[in-house]
């Protein structure tokens, strides 16, 4: 849960990974949006002062402000950084004044959206302010627009995409509507499948199905013979609105024709255990020898299989009437599961932030049935899983795409990679806790194929913050995986005993000296304000005249610059600004 210091506490973090070198775009997310006021930008690319009560750069920010409003958690604008640089040279300045921008804020939101005093910060010589927003109890529109964040992006909303917004936003759930059908309306193969699952999940039966109903939460009434949600009659029932069921399809390819076809309909339950068994038939478990282990892999782990069907389930919008969820299961032998569902994704979640973004199920009664029945992963957590259970066998991350009003999963596998296999099983054994941390998958990944590794770049690929993604890699540090290239210093590779254990596994290209030199030298500057000749001579493991000549073309190049207007053996250089 956040509020206004939870939030300010993430402001300053995206303000000092800015000052540290970080792209202001990069380390954007949901809740934070850095921002240049309105004008000061002329066509001729020059900045100007704007008045400090311009209207037009109130008017922008005003619409930023209730944007963030109709988030769940709210946000942040800091306003003064140009979110297309990095390090100090983002800190372009801002004019407005802000007690002043606080009230036109309110003037010109409806209802009037009432913000804390901007807070004023000096960094890096520039004035910023911070315009905290919490989020609202009812929407806000600015301009007579309806405004949402979009992963780091503030979108429009019309048409179905308002609908959904506004029906989440005053808590409606079609999946808790009432279905008009009853429990007694279900179907014994149904309810037994239900039961199985319940009791497997929670290690113990449901006290009759009237209690198993009222355990998953779809029992609208508290009669004898309850009518049942849309959740429950989606699950337990045969039911016209089950959006055309699922559709599974085993074939070679995707144009090809299939060798085996499953038209599944409501009770979903009983198509999920269906398509189940057909996903486990041909995707069969094989052994394999790891480190010193017989164990039984496929060629996709289950966990994200189990995953993607069940959020194709939970999240699909049944209101819709385009014909079933389409699963794929591809290849000769299978190694390619792809998923696609009716509908959007909700609104304010983005592909692109899928791993930060909280759980938002279209449907929270079936989502809470399905997580009642272990079916479905607890809320916020599902996503992690699909992308840490492939990651740590070898496979790509799951493709995960929006198109033409429908979401589309694709995993990618094949035979799992003993050797990452191995190397995750030592990992979990020395820190069991980062079983769930899919910040450790996502920069062992990273590792693989660049080096060094910086927390800024793990953040902008774990979507997370350059925080978080340095406790990941000191985690990593830890259990002997990666190594820093200087004391105290930010930049990461893996060790000499991993790269030789991974061999042709490590797919990145061996770099120019001169880039091999800088890293060294970056590193060595996250702890110290300055690098000199022969500090460098001793980094770098050359003579003096080469250490010269080295921080010479760095300066050249812009990435260093000298502390004063020393030159010869006495001059000493700073990151550049």
């Amino acid at each position: 849960m956040t509020n206004a210091h939870t939030r300010r506490q993430a402001a300053l973090e995206a303000i000092e990974g800015v000052r540290s070198g970080g792209l202001a775009r990069s380390i954007e997310s949901e809740s934070i949006d850095f921002k240049e006021e309105s004008g000061t930008v002329g066509r001729d690319g020059v900045r100007r002062p704007i008045d400090a009560r311009d209207v037009g750069a109130a008017r922008a920010l005003a619409e930023e402000a209730a944007c963030l409003a109709n988030s769940d958690q709210g946000g942040v604008l800091i306003v003064g950084v140009d979110d297309r640089a990095a390090g100090e040279r983002a800190f372009v300045g801002a004019h407005l004044d802000a007690a002043w921008l606080r009230q036109r804020i309110y003037a010109l939101t409806v209802p009037g959206l009432a913000v804390d005093e901007p807070e004023e910060l000096t960094v890096a010589g520039a004035r910023i302010y911070l315009v905290n927003v919490a989020p609202a109890l009812e929407e806000i529109r600015c301009q007579g627009k309806l405004r949402a964040r979009l992963g780091t992006d503030c979108v429009e909303l019309t048409g179905d995409r308002a609908r959904e917004f506004l029906e989440r936003r005053r808590n409606y759930d079609w999946s808790a509507a009432p279905s008009g059908l009853h429990l007694s309306d279900a179907l014994p193969e149904a309810l037994a499948s239900a039961r199985r699952h319940f009791r497997d999940e929670h290690g113990a039966e449901a006290q009759g199905d009237l209690a198993l109903v009222r355990r998953l939460g779809v029992a609208a009434d508290d009669g004898e013979d309850p009518v049942l949600s849309r959740a429950g009659a989606l699950l337990l029932c045969r039911y016209g609105d089950d959006g055309g069921g699922l559709d599974v399809q085993v074939k070679v390819g995707e144009g090809a024709p299939s060798r085996t076809r499953l038209e599944l309909h409501a009770p979903l339950i009983v198509a999920f255990d269906r398509a189940w068994a057909e996903l486990d038939r041909v995707l069969p478990a094989a052994a394999e020898i790891v480190g010193a282990q017989r164990r039984r892999i496929r060629a996709l782990p289950m966990t994200a299989i189990r995953e993607a069907l069940a959020n194709a389930i939970a999240h699909r919008d049944y209101r819709l009437v385009r014909g079933a969820t389409v699963i794929l299961a591809l290849g000769e032998p299978t190694r390619i599961l792809k998923v696609t569902s009716p509908g959007t994704l909700p609104p304010g979640v983005s592909v692109d932030r899928l791993i930060a973004t909280p759980s938002r199920p279209r449907n929270p009664a079936l989502a809470g049935a399905l997580r009642a029945l272990g079916i479905g992963e607890g809320e916020g957590i599902g996503i992690d899983r699909m992308y840490g259970s492939m990651l740590r066998e070898g496979h790509p991350a799951p493709e995960i795409e929006e198109a033409a009003g429908d979401v589309s999963v694709r995993l990618a596998g094949g035979r799992p990679d003993p050797a990452i296999l191995d190397l995750y099983d030592r990992i979990l054994g020395r820190e069991p806790e980062l079983q769930n941390d899919v910040r450790t998958p996502i920069a062992v990944s990273l590792l693989l194929a660049e080096t060094p590794l910086r927390p800024e770049r793990l953040a902008e690929a774990a979507q997370c913050s350059t925080t978080e993604a340095l406790e990941a890699l000191d985690a990593l540090e830890r259990v002997g995986v990666v190594a820093r290239l200087a004391n105290r210093a930010r930049s990461f590779s893996l060790t000499p005993d991993v790269r030789a254990e991974l061999g042709a596994r490590v797919a990145y290209q061996p770099r120019r000296a001169i880039e091999e030199h800088w890293q060294l030298v970056r590193a060595y500057l996250d702890s110290r304000p300055a690098i000199g000749r022969d500090d460098a001579a001793e980094l770098l493991q050359v003579s003096p005249v080469r250490a010269s000549q080295v921080l010479s073309e760095l300066s050249r190049r812009g990435d260093i610059e000298p502390v004063d207007q020393a030159r010869g053996r006495g001059v000493r250089y700073r990151l550049a600004n």
